[in-house]
């Protein structure tokens, strides 16, 4: 029998191979709802467009860089030229809610992914035109409790249709004990102030400074990397064992190495402008801990949700110095105390996060299950 396979617009306003976390969550999503038996068609925007890309049971359609309103124009172009070829989706995914705007013509349920800072900062006009297009939703995905309750408390009338549903990770194989003879530690993170970097350098340097060997990697840039530098700078003249150091951003392979190889990950976020600034996830602190690495996270936001204070991590306040301080000293002298967290961090990980629950909490209630059908692939368990 010849049963028509489902099919799922997702729509974004970025792409690969430009950077940040909503590309990799566009393209994980995408591949998720692949595995789940649909066929999928993105339509994106990335500096590598405009293209059009088919790679299995996923069609990308990237009409390039443009203005915002143009890129809108663009998205909803595409989508009306597909929905005219014929293409008829049982749901459309909107990667954030501006994303779903060119989407709102299309008589199709809407889902609607909120991920944090983009829903708490809007207000005037563009809070009643965020209100608007969650509204028309029949399915608002919150990247974690923290995103849910942010929106939540702006928008309450979207309880009943809106669910916390985890980012999923790509896990690796198992790692070989790192020894390092000085404990390496990373933070992985656009350099913005909320992630509050510059106060994790100082705290390392202090550790440094006190006798700690330590040899610390700062990964990624953006606009908060002055004050970062400047505390790098600061930590460098310190003659302690070690050493400092400001990556920017860097490659696939290298990246890999970089996880491989540490030995903690240090993410001291915090929430800014009243709790409207916010981590909703941390898409590096689940890779770190699916690479076996213990973490240090702040607890404001959605990494607070992800550690386990004293189980396969270290909680602290972001906004004290000496907690930053003492935790990174805590685990940079206690290897087999490391170890432990690692363990369970990578155990909670494997469990926990899931790219393909995540796109079944998504759909669920909006596409009826009987219209999946299966495809003889399963999520890579390894990577």
């Amino acid at each position: 029998m010849n049963e028509r396979r489902s099919r799922i617009w997702v729509v974004a306003r970025v792409h690969g191979p430009d950077e940040g976390g909503v590309q990799t969550y566009v393209a994980q999503v995408a591949q998720g709802y692949a595995r789940a038996g649909r066929e999928v068609t993105v339509f994106a925007k990335s500096s590598a467009g405009p293209r059009r890309v088919a790679d299995g049971h996923v069609t990308l359609i990237d009409v390039g860089p443009a203005s915002q309103l143009r890129v809108y124009a663009r998205l909803a172009i595409a989508m009306a030229r597909a929905w005219a070829g014929g293409e008829r989706p049982d749901a459309i995914h909107a990667c954030t809610w501006r994303a779903a705007i060119p989407a709102l013509p299309f008589p199709r349920p809407l889902i609607v992914t909120v991920h944090g800072r983009e829903i708490g900062r809007p207000g005037g006009a563009a809070f009643r035109l965020m209100r608007a297009v969650l509204s028309r939703a029949a399915r608002v995905v919150a990247v974690s409790d923290a995103t849910r309750a942010l929106m939540l408390s702006r928008l309450p009338m979207l309880a009943d249709r809106c669910v916390a549903a985890w980012n999923g990770v790509v896990v690796p194989p198992p790692r070989a004990e790192t020894g390092n003879a000085a404990v390496h530690i990373i933070t992985v993170c656009r350099l913005v102030a909320r992630k509050n970097v510059a106060a994790a350098v100082r705290a390392v340097s202090d550790c440094r400074a006190g006798g700690i060997a330590i040899d610390y990697a700062v990964i990624g840039r953006g606009e908060d990397e002055p004050a970062v530098r400047e505390a790098v700078a600061d930590g460098a003249v310190i003659a302690g064992p070690g050493g400092l150091a400001m990556t920017g951003y860097v490659s696939d392979e290298e990246l890999a190495q970089r996880y491989r190889s540490a030995d903690i990950f240090l993410h001291p976020q915090i929430a800014l402008e009243g709790g409207a600034e916010m981590e909703g996830f941390g898409l590096s602190v689940a890779d770190a801990m699916a690479q076996g690495i213990p973490c240090i996270v702040g607890r404001e936001g959605g990494p607070a949700e992800l550690v386990r204070d004293g189980v396969d991590g270290l909680v602290i306040d972001g906004r004290a110095p000496a907690e930053i301080r003492a935790a990174v000293a805590l685990l940079a002298r206690d290897p087999v105390y490391r170890r432990k967290l690692g363990e369970n961090a990578r155990a909670f990980a494997v469990q926990n996060f899931c790219w393909d629950r995540h796109c079944r909490l998504a759909l669920e209630g909006v596409v009826p299950q009987a219209q999946d059908v299966a495809l003889p692939v399963r999520e890579a368990a390894t990577a």
